[in-house]
């Protein structure tokens, strides 16, 4: 691959965060960003087939290590024999968002994109899928500890996606406002505490 054609591509998707920053996918112009980067249509088209392959081109490198690490805290297997076991892996399960908030914070531009600027692409629910993830899991996970609930019958779907977008719109609201990894982790875990602290009362635990 030559330099010149490594230093166009380079020059287009610059321009393109740019414009889909500024404008959203939908009202960025392949022909203004084709500007701003110094190019022609014929140029842009021998890089990408679309401005679809252009965004995509720009945060599916992001969003492939996000699910790989996103499914990987999934996959933890926990032993459940009592109502402890619940509470601890609560804990355990609330705090491992540590590594995806810092994978968040660190691309924090490129999930911005996805977030706000989205639109007419096929990340534009990309929250409110996190969201339906996270509450299938948490239903999936409460229903093999039923046997030990005093109150299995308080195991509602809507409560539980409830909960899940307090805590995925809190992560995402405050990397929108600018805040560090940090100060997001600390925001998370007094949502986790208070969910917890729902799901204790209303199921027994």
């Amino acid at each position: 691959m030559s330099y010149d054609y490594e230093l166009t591509h380079k020059n287009i998707i610059k321009s393109a965060e740019e414009h889909f920053k500024e404008k959203g996918f939908r009202e960025a112009s392949i022909r203004l960003i084709c500007k701003d980067a110094g190019v022609t249509n014929g140029a842009f088209y021998a890089h990408f087939k679309s401005k679809e392959d252009l965004f995509d081109n720009l945060v599916a490198p992001c969003m492939e290590e996000f699910k790989k690490l996103y499914s990987e805290e999934e996959e933890v297997s926990y032993t459940i024999n009592s109502s402890q076991d619940i509470l601890r892996i609560f804990q355990q399960t609330h705090s491992s968002s540590d590594k995806l908030i810092h994978f968040l914070c660190q691309y924090r531009e490129i999930f911005l994109l996805i977030l706000d600027c989205s639109g007419g692409t096929s990340y534009e629910n990309f929250q409110d899928t996190i969201i339906e993830e996270e509450a299938n899991s948490m239903y999936t996970f409460l229903e093999h500890c039923r046997p030990f609930l005093k109150n299995p019958e308080n195991i509602s779907p809507n409560l539980i996606k409830m909960g899940a977008s307090f805590l995925i719109s809190t992560i995402f609201y405050s990397l929108k406002k600018g805040m560090t990894a940090e100060e997001i982790l600390k925001e998370a875990r007094v949502v986790s505490d208070f969910c917890i602290a729902g799901y204790k009362q209303l199921l027994g635990l």
